[in-house]
C-alpha cells in the first residue's frame, strides 16, 4: 500500500511538473524549423539557401509585431530542442521530412508551411495543427479535403531587401536570369532565351556543362546585392518547375523583381494574371516568348509603367510584414 501511496506521489508530482513547463510556454516566441543547413560544404548552407532568405525575411516580419524567433537546421532534426518555445513553423522547402522532428501533444502550436510540395509525403499534413500553403489550389484540391485546417499564405519579398537602386552600368544586363540547374536538364526560359539568340546573362550553379562563358556570368549573387540587379536589367526571366505550374505556386522571384523595380517575362499562371493582371508580361510558349521579349526590349517606356504598377501591388499584398501578419492570426486561432 504505501508503494502504490509513493507512486501515486511521483506521479502527481511528475504531471505537476509537467504542468508547470506547459504553463510557461511563451507563445510569443516562434521556433523555425528550416531544410537549410549549417554546413558551409552543404549546397543548401544557410548563407546561400533560398529557404534561409525566405525564412529571416518572414523573421523580420514576425520581429516587427513583438515576436522572438529561433532558427532549428537539418542538423537539429535528431534533437530538436524547444526550450519554452510555444509556436513551431516548419518549412517544407527542397528537402523531404518523412516525419516532422519533435512532434508531440506538448502545448506548441504547430503550423507546416508549403512552398515546394514535389516528393512531399501527405502524411505529415497530419502532424501539424494548421497547414500554410503558397498555392490556393493546393490549399482546395488537396489539404482541405483531407479534413486539415489550411490557410493560403503566398510567398512574399522584403522590401527593405529589395527595393529600387541606383543606376550601375556594370548590372544593367539587356536579359537577365538568376537562378540554378538544379536538375540538368535546363530552365524553360533560359532554353527560350538561347534559341531566341537573345542578349542573355545567367548567374547560378549548375549551368557549366550547357552554358557558354559568355552568357554564365558567376554562380552566385548575394542576396543583398540582388536588388541592385533586378533594378538595372532590362528584362528579368523567370520561369516554374512543373509542380508550380500544376498547383499555381508563384515563384517569389516574381516578388523581388517587382519590388525592386524591375521588369520580370515570366511563364503564363492564371494566379499571376489574377494577382498582378496586365502589370507583369507572360508567355504560353516559345513563340509567344520571342514575340514579347523582342516587344518589350524596344519599348522601355512601357516596361517602365508595367514595373511601377507591379511594385506597387507586390507592395500591397506580397511583403513579409503582410505574411507575419496572417501566420500571427493562424498562430492566435489555435487553440491549446
Amino acid at each position: 500500500m504505501i508503494k502504490k501511496i509513493i507512486a501515486l506521489v511521483f506521479v502527481l508530482i511528475a504531471a505537476g511538473v509537467g504542468w508547470l513547463y506547459l504553463s510557461r510556454l511563451d507563445y510569443a516566441k516562434i521556433v523555425f524549423v528550416l531544410p537549410s543547413s549549417e554546413r558551409v560544404s552543404s549546397p543548401y548552407y544557410f548563407g546561400k539557401d533560398g529557404d534561409f532568405f525566405l525564412a529571416d525575411d518572414l523573421k523580420a516580419g514576425f520581429e516587427k509585431l513583438g515576436y522572438t524567433v529561433e532558427y532549428r537546421f537539418r542538423e537539429d532534426y535528431d534533437d530538436l530542442k524547444l526550450g519554452n518555445v510555444g509556436n513551431v513553423l516548419y518549412f517544407k522547402g527542397y528537402y523531404n521530412f518523412e516525419h516532422l522532428p519533435a512532434v508531440k501533444d506538448d502545448g506548441r502550436k504547430r503550423v507546416l508551411y508549403l512552398y515546394y510540395v514535389e516528393g512531399l509525403n501527405l502524411e505529415i499534413l497530419n502532424e501539424v495543427d494548421v497547414v500554410a500553403s503558397a498555392s490556393k489550389r493546393f490549399v482546395n484540391d488537396v489539404v482541405i479535403p483531407r479534413g486539415k485546417a489550411a490557410v493560403f499564405v503566398p510567398q512574399f519579398t522584403n522590401p527593405e531587401r529589395f527595393k529600387p537602386a541606383r543606376a550601375e552600368a556594370d548590372k544593367a544586363y539587356p536579359v537577365l536570369f538568376v537562378g540554378s540547374n538544379h536538375s540538368g536538364f535546363g530552365r524553360k526560359s533560359v532554353d527560350y532565351a538561347l534559341l531566341a539568340n537573345a542578349p542573355l546573362s545567367v548567374f547560378g550553379k549548375f549551368w557549366e556543362k550547357s552554358l557558354t562563358s559568355e552568357v554564365l556570368k558567376g554562380q552566385y549573387i548575394d542576396n543583398a546585392e540582388l536588388n541592385r540587379y533586378y533594378t538595372n536589367a532590362g528584362i528579368v526571366l523567370n520561369d516554374h518547375r512543373e509542380d508550380m505550374v500544376f498547383y499555381g505556386f508563384v515563384s517569389n522571384r516574381i516578388y523581388d523583381v517587382t519590388a525592386s523595380g524591375g521588369f520580370v517575362l515570366t511563364d503564363y499562371l492564371p494566379e499571376i494574371a489574377e494577382m498582378y493582371g496586365d502589370s507583369i508580361a507572360t508567355y504560353r510558349d516559345y513563340y509567344d516568348f520571342k514575340e514579347k521579349l523582342v516587344y518589350y526590349q524596344h519599348h522601355p517606356e512601357e516596361r517602365k509603367a508595367m514595373a511601377a504598377k507591379a511594385r506597387e501591388i507586390t507592395l500591397k499584398n506580397f511583403t513579409n510584414t503582410r505574411a507575419a501578419e496572417i501566420f500571427d492570426r493562424v498562430f492566435k486561432n489555435i487553440k491549446k
